[in-house]
């Protein structure tokens, strides 16, 4: 997607209610995801037909919505990751997966390799040169991470201007470098990345 001078507003939704909300109040697209499969692994609005019905609803206004596959799975985890995409490539039908694991990207890159990739913040890229790594395996777009400064963002969309980037306006909420969070695992044994942070 060429930038055409308008940036995209993308919201979260968090169940379908709230889906329906965000493009009442004016976004472009949204980001939802289900637990198992998602950095809110606790159980969130959405059952799988709930997001069925938000996407048709999301197209039906021309708007998108980008389903979130971003946990860092462990090897017993992987067969539910590979159905789960399936899934969603062939009933929900996201415009875009948000990804950070690796290995997800090249299980994605197999079995719907037609399908737009968005890197997750989560895969903390700050520089130019990570963003073409991305590209040149087929990501379509990156979602910064939050500590960068507006000037360095400029020099990574002047160096790799073919990556559409996305920032979040809020900057970091974590108390730790973007999703890279140890106290969570210390104070309630609740592990980063993983969902359950």
């Amino acid at each position: 997607m060429a930038f055409t001078g308008r940036p995209e507003l993308l919201l979260p939704a968090g169940d379908l209610e709230k889906l329906k909300y965000a493009f009442k109040y004016g976004a472009d697209a949204v980001y939802a995801g289900l637990p198992a499969a998602s950095l809110r692994a606790r159980p969130n609005g959405f059952s799988r037909e709930d997001l069925i019905e938000g996407i048709k609803h999301a197209h039906d206004l021309g708007e998108k919505v980008y389903a979130t596959v971003n946990i860092f799975p462990h090897n017993s985890k992987l067969q539910a990751i590979e159905d789960h995409i399936k899934w969603l490539r062939d009933e929900a039908k996201p415009d875009a997966l948000i990804i950070a694991d690796t290995g997800i990207i090249h299980m994605m890159k197999e079995i719907w390799p037609e399908g737009e990739i968005h890197l997750s913040v989560q895969a903390n890229n700050v520089n130019w040169r990570q963003l073409k790594f991305w590209y040149d395996l087929g990501v379509t777009r990156v979602i910064l991470s939050r500590e960068l400064r507006l000037k360095e963002i400029e020099e990574m969309h002047k160096k790799v201007p073919e990556m559409e980037l996305e920032a979040f306006v809020h900057g970091a909420i974590c108390i730790a470098y973007s999703g890279r969070c140890l106290i969570s695992n210390y104070m309630s044994a609740r592990d980063p990345n993983y969902g359950t942070c």
